[in-house]
């Protein structure tokens, strides 16, 4: 009995598909193994990374790690960049783009396995965005951003709902809630509006310390930067798309946005 296999045209099929032709004298079988995947995965989302940074961003055990590490440095696919901190060898770069290339194909079919008419609006590795018609939570998939405005004084209805996929453990609260809905691209004034009313009804000004660490890891600086220029002197650090600070108190006033 005999069988055959072929690769897709997914991009993430290509980017294999000459790994398989440029890389063939190598055994790629361990370079491609599940657990030098998932290093690769964070290399190729987060190069510097450190060995702690790895660990918490794949989800392999320390132990796991040290293998994989030592047989990517071994074959010079990673090295390390500075003294703790890793990344993929120039010359592999064809590596981090697969690596890259199927988290983002394994990211949209777990997001249709959820719910069918799901579309991926952020992603950074293994961890994304959903927006959905679906109103559901499980395990995998956690209601954020704009859907659960509400919990925190803004009444936001909305036809859409959006599910944050985490790594590893992840607890909701309002810091994260704001966050992920400024990772929400594009926003129409609404959405904005409905930002800037969760920034004043919780009182967010006080917790600028607290949301940098946050907009940091997400990229983010610049949108925080623009909210607090903005409450610092409305009428003239008013971006396109921001309500003028009287529409603002007056959504305010009324409850709704």
């Amino acid at each position: 009995m005999s069988s055959s296999i072929s690769l897709s045209d997914m991009k993430h099929a290509s980017k294999l598909r000459r790994i398989l032709d440029e890389f063939s004298h190598m055994k790629l079988e361990r370079i491609l193994s599940l657990a030098s995947l998932e290093v690769l995965s964070c290399l190729a989302t987060s190069p510097g990374s450190t060995r702690s940074e790895i660990i918490s961003f794949s989800g392999v055990s320390a132990r796991t790690l040290q293998t994989a590490l030592k047989r990517l440095r071994d074959i010079g696919v990673v090295r390390s960049a500075t003294r703790g901190f890793y990344k993929i060898s120039d010359r592999f770069e064809l590596f981090a783009d697969f690596a890259r290339e199927f988290d983002e194909y394994s990211n949209h079919r777990m997001a249709r396995e959820f719910c069918p008419d799901s579309v991926v609006v952020w992603q950074h590795g293994k961890e994304f965005i959903i927006r959905t018609k679906c109103r559901k939570e499980n395990a995998d998939f956690k209601m954020t951003a704009f859907s659960v405005f509400e919990d925190y004084g803004v009444l936001l209805f909305m036809d859409w709902q959006y599910y944050y996929h985490p790594i590893g453990t992840w607890r909701r609260s309002l810091d994260e809630v704001f966050l992920q809905s400024l990772l929400i691209r594009p926003r129409n004034s609404r959405e904005n509006t409905a930002i800037l009313m969760l920034w004043e009804k919780n009182d967010l000004s006080r917790s600028l310390g607290r949301l940098w660490k946050g907009a940091a890891r997400y990229g983010l600086e610049n949108e925080l930067e623009t909210i607090a220029a903005y409450f610092t002197d409305p009428e003239r650090n008013r971006p396109p798309g921001f309500p003028k600070i009287s529409e603002l108190k007056e959504k305010l006033r009324s409850g709704g946005s």
